[in-house]
């Protein structure tokens, strides 16, 4: 019996000593250096794009303010809200003094306009008939549109005169967006453009969906975060389906105005990245890490002698930063410029090394996993659609000389051919598309005369 209880408290004994080494092994050797040169890449700042920022239009858009009164606001506003503090995190997880949603200094001090429309009768911004919308209640529309032509008028504005939105705000889990003052705008400026078009102004609406397509194209050139790439992406795929339908029944001899001329020439295959997201994005990861540094966020709760064996808030970051790292290396930019879907990076093991100091911290990073690949996917569908359209506007430059419609789209210029292939079903131009969520293919019709 005692030779037995020797040989078990020496077995527990050898257990515990390779625990304790390989738990110190995992505190030394991690995070790696490959880790620490991510996260020295992730937190570097991202460059301010060149030209004139959308921020202060759009966090004021509800106001009809001067341009020098609107931009003072909003630098006061920048300035209040990088100076107030950020509550912390209680035991249990919660936010200490959770405080009220920041408001510009504009409110109470100047009348807000907010768009009514309680019969939902405007286009959203990515129905896709929005002609059918308008045409089925024309007087009630026109009711909306001038009441609320203002902000119409505000929100062209912001989208023509500019060339990107970025945030000044600091990022953190209570940053306002901005971004998100758009949408009322968005849903007045595609339903005006349809109701003009319905009404018979078929050159001037068509060239109001081009301004407008070529403003978003300008802006997602320099997406800020995941949010204004979403609603970017999804208000170009709104301005090009209502370009579509104009496109459809306009007759082919007419003359395409000036303002759609830009949109004969995609963009280039390198410009659908997401790194530059993914950068500024990692800003709200590291600030909640630096609000719960003690880790009490990963385990709600717990003791913090209990929590600091089994998470390393730097190791954490660190690992996050190699996976967010991942959307800019060698890997994706090779499949990027192919127009082939990016992967995600390939998840790693649990029982790795790496989390034996840090096995809470493991379980955190593993959530990057795959990542934002689906919203690099988005991206990639965005060049793509602008592709589409613009073949679709080439296609009407040229003459048919009895060739078929697939015929004539195999002749587009190289430039035209890059990326995904484009069929020709039932008298519609079709691609494949990345992010199947709505289904696998994209669509634009073709006008009778050149089917």
């Amino acid at each position: 019996m005692k030779r037995m209880l020797r040989v078990v408290w020496g077995g527990g004994l050898a257990l515990l000593m390779l625990a304790g080494t390989l738990f110190a092994i995992s505190r030394l050797h991690w995070p790696t250096r490959a880790q620490q040169q991510a996260l020295a890449d992730m937190t570097a700042p991202v460059p301010m794009p060149a030209g004139r920022n959308a921020f202060a239009d759009v966090w004021l858009l509800r106001y009809d303010l001067a341009d020098g009164e609107r931009a003072r606001i909003a630098a006061g506003d920048v300035e209040r809200f990088n100076r107030r503090g950020a509550p912390g995190f209680a035991a249990d997880g919660r936010i200490i003094e959770d405080a009220p949603a920041f408001v510009s200094l504009a409110e109470g001090r100047y009348p807000q306009e907010k768009l009514e429309d309680p019969g939902r009768l405007l286009c959203n911004i990515i129905d896709d008939d929005c002609l059918g919308k308008v045409r089925a209640a024309p007087a009630r529309v026109d009711a909306i549109l001038a009441a609320h032509a203002g902000l119409l008028q505000r929100t062209r504005d912001a989208l023509e005169r500019n060339d990107y939105l970025r945030t000044p705000f600091r990022l953190s889990y209570d940053t306002p967006f901005a971004i998100a003052g758009l949408s009322d705008g968005a849903r007045l400026m595609r339903t005006a453009a349809a109701r003009a078009y319905a009404r018979g102004e078929h050159v001037p609406a068509l060239a109001e969906t081009c301004r407008a397509t070529v403003a978003w194209r300008r802006w997602m050139r320099h997406p800020d975060l995941l949010l204004d790439l979403m609603m970017g992406d999804a208000a170009l795929r709104g301005w090009l389906a209502l370009q579509g339908q104009m496109l459809a029944s306009l007759p082919a001899d007419v003359a395409l105005p000036a303002e759609c001329a830009s949109l004969r020439e995609p963009p280039p295959l390198a410009g659908s990245s997401l790194c530059k997201v993914a950068r500024r994005e990692f800003e709200f990861t590291r600030s909640l890490f630096e609000l719960a540094g003690d880790g009490m966020v990963i385990q709600p709760g717990k003791p913090d002698w209990l929590v600091s064996l089994g998470y390393r808030p730097e190791a954490t970051l660190a690992m996050v930063a190699e996976a967010r790292a991942w959307h800019c290396g060698a890997t994706v930019r090779r499949q990027v410029l192919a127009d082939q879907p990016v992967t995600p990076r390939p998840p790693s093991s649990a029982w790795r090394l790496e989390c034996a100091a840090n096995a809470f911290g493991c379980m955190v990073a593993d959530m990057e996993y795959p990542g934002m690949s689906g919203y690099q996917h988005r991206l990639q569908d965005q060049r793509a659609r602008l592709n589409l359209i613009a073949t679709l506007l080439w296609l009407r430059e040229q003459p048919v000389d009895g060739l078929g419609l697939s015929r004539r789209v195999a002749m587009r210029p190289v430039e035209l051919r890059q990326g995904r292939d484009i069929q020709v079903v039932d008298g519609r131009l079709r691609i494949p598309v990345f992010d199947q969520r709505d289904g696998p293919y994209w669509e634009l019709p073709v006008h009778k005369a050149l089917q």
